[in-house]
């Protein structure tokens, strides 16, 4: 009898029975340069010093976020948790008085 502990609610299922979903989460920081309007129309400029200039810009930065992989966090959960994630994936819509913390 293979069982699986749903990460969100922490009820123990039976995989016989339940299925157990498998939500993949990837973090990554988005990154656009920055254009004035009338960069587009110049069809002189050099792209490739464009984006050096904004990779400068960006790799100093000292955020320790910032990583070159991108961090990848896999969470095993049962259907009624799934459909939740589903539903409201960064619980905007979840109330307060509903999310538990421990007694730290």
């Amino acid at each position: 009898m293979s069982q699986f502990t749903c990460q969100c609610c922490q009820q123990v299922f039976d995989k016989s029975s339940d299925p157990c979903f498998v939500i993949r989460v990837t973090a990554f920081l988005e990154i656009e340069p920055h254009f004035d309007e009338l960069d587009y129309d110049d069809t002189d400029r050099d792209n490739l010093s464009v984006l050096a200039d904004t990779l400068e810009q960006v790799y100093p930065i000292p955020d320790p976020t910032l990583h070159d992989d991108q961090p990848e966090r896999d969470f095993r959960v049962c259907r009624d948790c799934y459909q939740r994630f589903m539903t409201d994936p960064v619980g905007r819509d979840t109330p307060a008085a509903s999310i538990s913390f421990s007694d730290n």
